[in-house]
């Protein structure tokens, strides 16, 4: 740990590059296309609030009357980040090139992002939002008919991939086609391709070298993204060191999502490289790192998520 009055001598790379690190951190995550909001974050990062604002309809007009009387409604939720997670590493000054600390945090921080905390993140989304539906309150009546008609477990072929997927999108089509996103699995995708209830030709109008892309983008208008690193796909997690499918968790054949109906968020709230004589954990170097993430599902636009998860 650094030592008590040296804390301030190490540097605090968020101050410097803290939008940086939180893009770099969405670039690579499957989730990423779900966008991120912009925020005003308090609570020392962690949280934040947005406005929701309602009206009345209209209502019939009477001649003499003047105008019938409506209702706005302006409410405020405040959202906080329940995902706290940090992590220190020891390194010996052999593994980091003291010439230029800056570049040995940067290289640091790439591999612990690519390999470490863009995989958890996608397995917490993933997971959140496949498992939305599960253990609803009974006196929850929408919650429960959601239950019944927004996530299925099936198994999936190339006799009805596409046809399932055509159902899920059909359920919140009303979000509009450009702001849904469908993940399907690698074995989904190939279902699709090999799928018996459609046809296709291929047709090579090109000279020369040509690349054949068979995979599908997407399906009415439907942006679909493959998932192909399955253990990010799965409907449950240990995340006691980092993010690990539980024994009980099942594989998920796709998730149809409306942006609008969720908010993922991620941010890096410390990231320090301590040198030699900065802290008394030995004679090297000592990286840390702090961030908050959470996906929230909007109560009143729950029904913008479609999971298919597959059959045991």
């Amino acid at each position: 740990m650094p030592e008590t009055g040296v804390e301030a001598k190490g540097f605090n790379y968020v101050t410097k590059d803290g939008n940086l690190l939180d893009q770099k951190i969405t670039a690579g995550l499957f989730t990423g296309a779900l966008g991120t909001p912009e925020v005003d974050l308090v609570n020392g990062g962690r949280s934040f609030t947005l406005k929701t604002i309602s009206t009345s309809g209209l209502q019939p007009h009477t001649r003499g009357k003047g105008f019938n009387s409506g209702t706005v409604t302006d409410e405020k939720t405040i959202y906080t980040m329940g995902q706290d997670r940090d992590v220190e590493f020891y390194l010996d000054r052999q593994e980091v090139d003291e010439t230029n600390q800056e570049l040995a945090m940067a290289n640091i921080s790439n591999v612990f992002i690519t390999e470490q905390v863009q995989p958890e993140l996608d397995s917490y989304r993933f997971s959140k939002m496949a498992t939305s539906f599960d253990n609803i309150d009974t006196s929850d009546t929408a919650g429960n008919l959601l239950a019944k008609t927004h996530k299925v477990e099936e198994t999936l072929d190339a006799t009805n991939a596409y046809s399932q997927l055509k159902t899920g999108i059909g359920k919140i089509r009303k979000y509009g086609t450009q702001n849904l996103v469908g993940y399907v699995s690698s074995e989904v995708m190939d279902s699709l391709e090999r799928s018996k209830e459609f046809t296709r030709n291929i047709t090579n109008q090109n000279v020369g070298t040509t690349a054949l892309e068979s995979r599908i983008t997407s399906i009415d208008g439907v942006q679909l993204i493959e998932v192909y690193e399955p253990n990010r796909f799965m409907t449950k997690y240990d995340f006691k060191d980092g993010a690990k499918p539980t024994e009980d968790a099942k594989a998920i054949n796709f998730l149809i999502v409306a942006k609008p109906s969720i908010i993922s968020i991620v941010k890096e709230n410390a990231v320090f490289l301590f040198a030699p004589g900065q802290h008394t954990d030995g004679d090297g170097y000592l990286y840390q790192n702090r961030l908050y993430h959470d996906l929230f599902i909007k109560k009143h636009k729950r029904d913008g998520i479609f999971v298919s998860v597959k059959k045991a």
